[in-house]
């Protein structure tokens, strides 16, 4: 009967270390890939502080205006005039949408809608 009990002991116990050492091995893959993760992460924030400070220098105002200046007659660039700029009520009014085309309708049925979103009733 001591055999038996034994025997099932030894068996326990192989499959309890083959279980631990599939979970140690299975655990240092997982930090494995979160080192490699973590590498990547800190390369990738790396790359956005070098572009981040290539375009703070790309997009400084001087650089802007030496450019400006040196391709100023290929691109035919001018500064606005105060009367080209213009208040959005002076902007000409949008074309009218013809009636029989079935927009016009829908559009006028979604103003009268009660409804504003599909759970809260308008006023």
């Amino acid at each position: 009967m001591m055999r038996i009990v034994n025997a099932i002991l030894v068996v326990l116990m192989l499959a309890a270390a083959t279980w631990t050492y599939s979970v140690k091995h299975e655990a240092e893959r997982n930090l494995a890939e979160i080192r490699n993760l973590e590498s990547r992460i800190a390369f990738e924030k790396d790359t956005i502080d070098l572009l981040e400070a290539d375009w703070a220098y790309l997009s400084q105002p001087a650089r802007l205006q030496k450019l400006s200046d040196l391709y100023a007659e290929e691109l035919q660039l001018r500064p606005t005039e105060p009367q080209q700029i213009v208040r959005p009520v002076e902007l000409p009014a949008p074309p009218a949408v013809p009636s029989g085309d079935g927009i016009a309708e829908i559009i006028a049925g979604e103003m009268a809608d009660p409804m504003m979103t599909g759970s809260v009733e308008g006023n």
